[in-house]
């Protein structure tokens, strides 16, 4: 099977969220961020000589920041993200899919990437996408709707 599809910015920062939500390594820099953001809020209200109700207020406070500062680490990353997705040319455009027994290769015009069914990982998706890991960070993403393709032979 060949499929052809088209990878925008969008596409690749729905993958990167994706990687948010599921990757061990997001799941562990955002415990230090928290972490950090919890020993930094205990250090100041400790030298600043508060009454034992006000300290506890500043812990208080800073349980219900935690969402807050939870999300923070989402939005700073995908920030990040776009500041640096020009470098990725290689990863956009338009790209086809070959699909066989032994695995699948994804071609552009700057870039051929071959891969084994063996080496996936782990397969996720959204309402526009598919998103292969092959590690925790690296993954590919397949467009769900295809150029050459409709629907009901997408399903075939």
């Amino acid at each position: 099977m060949i499929a052809q599809f088209n990878i925008t910015d969008k596409d690749l920062i729905a993958q990167q969220k994706n990687a948010i939500k599921i990757s061990k390594f997001h799941r562990k820099a955002r415990l230090m961020q928290l972490m950090v953001f919890y020993l930094f809020l205990v250090y100041i209200l400790a030298f600043s000589r508060l009454s034992t109700d006000n300290f506890m207020f500043g812990l208080s406070l800073c349980l219900i920041l935690t969402p807050v500062v939870w999300k923070s680490y989402e939005y700073a990353i995908i920030s990040q993200f776009k500041g640096i997705l020009k470098q990725h040319k290689n990863s956009l455009g338009d790209f086809t899919l070959k699909l066989s027994d032994e695995g699948f290769t994804k071609e552009s015009r700057n870039l051929t990437e071959k891969f084994q069914w063996d080496d996936l990982k782990q397969l996720k998706e959204d309402r526009e996408r598919y998103f292969l890991y092959f590690t925790d960070l690296f993954a590919i993403t397949i467009k769900k709707e295809l150029k050459n393709m409709n629907t009901e032979e997408v399903k075939m």
